[in-house]
């Protein structure tokens, strides 16, 4: 039976984040197929001190599923500390290490998923440091869109296709086959990128503006950052 861990690395604290979303999607096709799995929530982890324990855990994985959001076209802060200090963690048990496959799931607010690429190399570069079989990434634009409309036809195709891809990662993990696979690209939008602005424009960022902050759609415009002579 193999042993997969899924790592949470979103930021969010108190409300539900695209990243655990998909998690529990990929949770599905493990108990589907007869694997063990442990789910570390990288924001816990820190909060409770669970860290160590959590490396204890990993550094004896067949295999890692990252999912985490894009920040500034990169990695969370959260998501590199961990990293770093499980890096640290493992050039002291490196004997005892397995050589996992390593996924990740990486979602953006952008409509194009590509987007997501430099952050997947980062953790193909990271797997390089501690050995690890890095087999692909799944890089997903509009991400927020599987939350927002979760339930809606707008978003079943693309789910769908999640599934797919997820169900892939299972039988990958499952086999013995070392063949490099190729980046997945998903976008959750189905309709053309300025129409998806045009939305969000409208209905989106700025109600998001007047019912968190209270602020006005011309507030939305203005430069406090510009020096006034």
């Amino acid at each position: 039976m193999k042993n997969i861990v899924l790592i949470d690395a979103s930021p969010k604290v108190n409300e539900r984040s695209v990243s655990g979303y998909l998690i529990d999607m990929v949770s599905k096709h493990i108990q589907e197929n007869n694997a063990e799995k442990i789910r570390i929530n990288i924001r816990q982890s820190f909060r409770k001190n669970e860290t160590e324990e959590n490396y204890k855990v990993i550094i004896k994985a067949d295999a890692l599923i990252i999912s985490f959001p894009l920040y500034i076209f990169c990695m969370p802060g959260i998501l590199t500390r961990f990293l770093q200090d499980y890096y640290q963690f493992y050039l002291k048990h490196k004997e005892e290490a397995t050589r996992p496959k390593v996924y990740t799931i990486v979602n953006c607010g952008f409509p194009e998923p590509e987007i997501n690429l430099e952050a997947v190399r980062v953790i193909r570069s990271f797997c390089g440091h501690i050995n690890a079989d890095f087999r692909f990434g799944i890089q997903i634009g509009c991400g927020g869109m599987l939350l927002g409309a979760e339930g809606k036809p707008i978003v079943k195709k693309v789910v769908q296709k999640l599934d797919r891809i997820f169900s892939e990662i299972i039988e990958d993990i499952q086999n013995n086959n070392s063949e490099k696979k190729e980046n997945v690209s998903v976008s959750a939008i189905t309709f053309p990128p300025g129409i998806f602005f045009f939305l969000m424009n409208k209905f989106g960022w700025y109600t998001m503006a007047r019912r968190r902050n209270g602020l006005k759609r011309k507030d939305l415009y203005k430069k406090p950052y510009l020096l006034k002579l």
